[in-house]
């Protein structure tokens, strides 16, 4: 509501600008409003996401889902190490991710597809297209004319050759591809186990192809396995051809020195004292580490003109004793990166780009191993020369001592010399024996470092669409969508909707809301409110110092489309009820039916602004205080001018008779800048102004645009 007007003809101030607009602050009252106001954009949201949820649901072909667990088996690592004396990998978290991506790798695919022969299964190759992909497909299709033509013809090289594929190894590329899209290979938290998922459109499929995919990814770590111990075994199989040679030949020599000096069995009474027995014992030590030493060189030796992949092969192999020798750690990693070049090969093919990075890696193992074989082969011959010159030193010591007793004792010592190398190229041969017999078991024992402990079943219930969860979460999108476009409805500048409004945002006065006259007819609180409106409006004339007789009121809506003949009607009654009779002028705005809806009131006559510039005609009624004007106050108490809309206004001719104005703005259709400058455009109207009234109301509506303690919404309550 307004305050009391100041003195008569006060212009009222009106904006030069749009009106700054509210602060947006968290006020849950004013949320409350807003979702109330809202409520209709947020629950057709809501239904329109929940009905394309439907029908995504309805469009979907059912996918089922089979699971295959692999547990990478600690123990039976155990049981592998125990059988081979091959180092095996650790399982440590990067091994086990690259497990789990040898898995999901185009070779394991391709190894899936020959098992089955999906290549050649062509309800697996033309699998069943869901309505909504059907839909996408047919919007892509009507939009790429537009996007070749926008990205314009392909570049093609001239004369470039066409190559011609093979059908059989599209099919087995394009089975592989779809496998690669359905597989899905996931761990369990931190342990060792890894589910490996296959989604298809048939269950019984979906489960053959589970199973098929363990059983593949076996019948790999097994291939990986036995490839490892073939290497190491052929390099292997060459030494013990070697040592066995030697081994014969030392013993030969043994057996042929014994028959060339008669000394098939010792004779104790050689050596009679002490001492020699101590020097001969100390030679005997001297010649075995010479002949171990000298073994040992021309091991390293052979293996310095090996390959370098034999030599990296090998290198861990050698006894050694230091278990953290530099050897055997390059060999264990040379056998990792070689592990990460077959799968990263069997993944992305020869020339992948972290295939060469690998192939690099082993090149420059291979030189470290070989640098630490050349070390290694230095330290051995510089032993190797300290046991010989021990050797001599320990032979010449025992000559000088024997010397007096003949050339037997010369002769024994080279007996026992030979003997020790030939004990000494038994032991290594029977060490290259054992290994290769244990490299020969590994090839031939079917262990894997991996179990499955649950085969997959065929599924009962498909895994997809989830049609309660679709649903719900097309509500939810579909809710939060419409709440963002009820934000942004919130947000933009609202049409004047209340009488708060209009004296806020265009600094006039406002009496309140006046419903339409068809709603009016059948809903008495909207007559009541529309009642009080037309009271209000007429203490508001009261207040407004008239001249000599009656007042002549002039009312105009802001522009067309508003509902007046409710206000006209109500404003009538009014004037009658305080007057007892008015005059009801047609200025162009009368809307009809207005004459029967006054019928009932015997004290209200209507003319139309020709009949009573007739009735003044010869007189001079252009002025405010002319005779003509004033019979007419003297005539009637209240004459009341309905004016065209003030945008159809062409002329101002009568609006020098008006002592009082009255503007209707149609309720939620103006904004604020509209009414601004309408009031700006028409000066002589806004100088007598009295006050506004919003016409055309929803009572129901309005009450959601106002604090629930205003003033206005209790008398829409009332």
């Amino acid at each position: 509501m307004t305050g009391p007007m100041s003195e008569m003809g006060k212009v009222w101030p009106v904006p030069t600008s749009a009106p700054p607009r509210d602060v947006v602050s968290l006020d849950p009252g004013r949320v409350a409003r807003a979702l109330k106001r809202q409520w209709f954009v947020i629950t057709l949201g809501a239904l329109v996401g929940a009905a394309l949820a439907i029908a995504a649901a309805i469009g979907s072909i059912p996918r089922y889902e089979a699971t295959v667990t692999i547990l990478l088996d600690e123990e039976r690592s155990e049981l592998l190490q125990q059988v081979s004396a091959l180092p095996n990998a650790v399982n440590s978290d990067a091994a086990i991710q690259s497990e789990m991506q040898i898995i999901s790798s185009r070779a394991l695919a391709l190894a899936v597809v020959d098992a089955l022969g999906l290549d050649k299964d062509a309800h697996f190759l033309n699998p069943p297209t869901p309505g909504t992909a059907k839909v996408l497909n047919a919007v892509r299709g009507l939009a790429q004319p537009l996007m070749d033509l926008m990205s314009g013809p392909p570049a093609l090289a001239p004369d470039a050759p066409v190559d011609e594929a093979d059908p059989a190894q599209t099919a087995r590329e394009m089975a592989a591809s779809l496998l690669l899209e359905r597989i899905l290979v996931q761990r369990v938290e931190r342990s060792f186990v890894m589910l490996v998922t296959y989604s298809d459109f048939d269950p019984h499929r979906a489960a053959k192809i589970a199973r098929t995919y363990g059983q593949a990814y076996m019948d790999f770590q097994l291939a990986s396995t036995n490839e490892v111990a073939m290497n190491a075994g052929s390099w292997i199989a060459e030494r013990l051809d070697l040592m066995e040679r030697r081994n014969i030949e030392a013993a030969s020599a043994v057996q042929r020195f014994r028959f060339e000096h008669n000394l098939q069995q010792v004779r104790g009474d050689l050596l009679t004292e002490q001492q020699q027995s101590e020097v001969a014992s100390a030679l005997v030590q001297a010649a075995t580490e010479t002949a171990t030493l000298r073994a040992q060189l021309e091991s390293y030796e052979a293996l310095l003109s090996a390959t370098p992949a034999e030599m990296a092969a090998v290198a861990g192999l050698q006894r050694d004793d230091d278990n953290a020798s530099p050897l055997v750690q390059l060999r264990a990693e040379y056998a990792n990166t070689r592990r990460s070049l077959s799968s990263v090969v069997a993944r992305g093919g020869e020339n992948h780009p972290q295939a060469a990075g690998l192939r690099a890696a082993m090149a420059v193992l291979e030189r470290e191993i070989a640098v630490e074989l050349e070390g290694t082969v230095a330290a051995v011959r510089a032993r190797h020369n300290i046991a010989q010159s021990r050797e001599a030193s320990l032979r010449s010591e025992l000559a000088a001592m024997t010397d007096t007793k003949g050339g037997n004792d010369t002769v024994m010592g080279r007996l026992a010399q030979l003997e020790a190398i030939a004990q000494t190229y038994a032991t290594v041969y029977a060490d290259y024996l054992l290994r290769f017999e244990t490299t020969a078991q590994q090839q031939g024992f079917p262990i894997a470092s991996v179990q499955i402990i649950s085969d997959a079943e065929v599924p009962r219930d498909p895994a997809s669409p989830r049609k309660l969860r679709m649903l719900a979460a097309g509500l939810v999108l579909g809710a939060l969508a419409g709440l963002m476009l009820a934000a942004v409805r919130e947000m933009r500048a609202r049409p004047l909707s209340t009488a708060r409004d209009v004296t806020a945002q265009c600094g006039l006065p406002c009496v309140g809301l006046a419903a339409p006259y068809s709603v009016q007819r059948r809903n008495d609180r909207a007559r009541m409110v529309t009642m009080r409106t037309a009271d209000r409006i007429r203490q508001e004339l009261d207040r407004k110092t008239p001249m000599a007789g009656g007042m002549i009121v002039g009312l105009a809506p802001a522009d067309r489309g508003s509902d007046v003949a409710g206000v006209v009607v109500a404003l009538c009654r009014a004037l009658v009820a305080r007057a007892g009779r008015a005059l009801l002028v047609d200025g162009g705005g009368l809307p009809k039916g207005v004459a029967a809806a006054l019928s009932d009131l015997e004290n209200v006559e209507i003319l139309s602004i020709g009949d009573l510039r007739a009735a003044l005609c010869g007189r001079d009624a252009r002025e405010p205080g002319s005779p003509a004007l004033a019979g007419l106050r003297d005539a009637w108490p209240y004459t009341l001018i309905v004016l065209p809309p003030l945008t159809e206004s062409t002329s101002a001719d009568h609006m020098g008779w008006l002592d009082a104005t009255v503007l209707t703005i149609g309720w939620g259709k103006l904004s604020a800048g509209f009414v601004s400058d309408a009031m700006r455009d028409h000066r002589d109207f806004r100088v007598n102004l009295v006050t506004t009234v919003l016409d055309g109301a929803d009572l129901r509506r309005a009450r959601r645009l106002m604090d629930p303690d205003e003033y206005e919404a209790r008398l829409i309550h009332a």
